[in-house]
């Protein structure tokens, strides 16, 4: 039984590294529907950097692999397509969006991040910054007893293990 809404849409991005302002390139997107289907995934290739040892080494992605793929632009529209009127779920949804234009979240009925829900509803309390403690993406998912279907770090198996989570927190009614 489907608990989420069954238009919501689930999306992960992998990076060329973790700065959010404007100097990283996305390298990987994927969609996931509401019943787990893949909706688009592409590897991508940047348009300015042409090397990212750091983020290689966790992800994999390295320049030999984007060669000949698409850049980010040339996708956007199937990608605003898929996420127009629709819930769009992201964990750590104000990192990956910072990667993308405003017209993809502009698009979504609304966003959701399901990291900082999956905090909420983990509860385990932050003293540094209030509220409670953010949760990798791994430690979440493991948590609701997501099963793997490809690796973590990739972004279809990531958005596919967002959906898991989002899914656990419905049920609880933690969304």
């Amino acid at each position: 039984m489907e608990l989420t809404a069954p238009n919501s849409v689930y999306l992960d991005l992998e990076t060329t590294g973790l700065n959010c302002n404007g100097e990283d390139e996305v390298l990987e997107i994927a969609l996931v529907g509401a019943d787990g289907e893949t909706l688009f995934h592409t590897l991508l290739k940047p348009e300015r950097l042409k090397a990212w040892p750091v983020a290689e080494s966790i992800h994999g992605i390295s320049p030999d692999d984007v060669v000949g793929y698409p850049s980010l632009d040339e996708v956007l529209n199937p990608v605003i397509d898929l996420v127009w009127g629709r819930q769009l779920v992201i964990y750590n949804a104000p990192f990956d969006l910072s990667f993308l234009p405003d017209a993809v979240a502009e698009g979504a009925a609304e966003v959701r991040c399901c990291m900082l829900a999956f905090a909420q509803a983990y509860g385990e309390p932050d003293p540094k910054r209030g509220g409670f403690k953010w949760k990798k993406l791994g430690f979440a998912a493991e948590h609701v007893g997501h099963v793997w279907s490809g690796r973590a770090h990739s972004a279809l198996a990531d958005a596919q293990a967002t959906r898991s989570v989002w899914q656990w927190l419905a049920r609880q009614g933690a969304v």
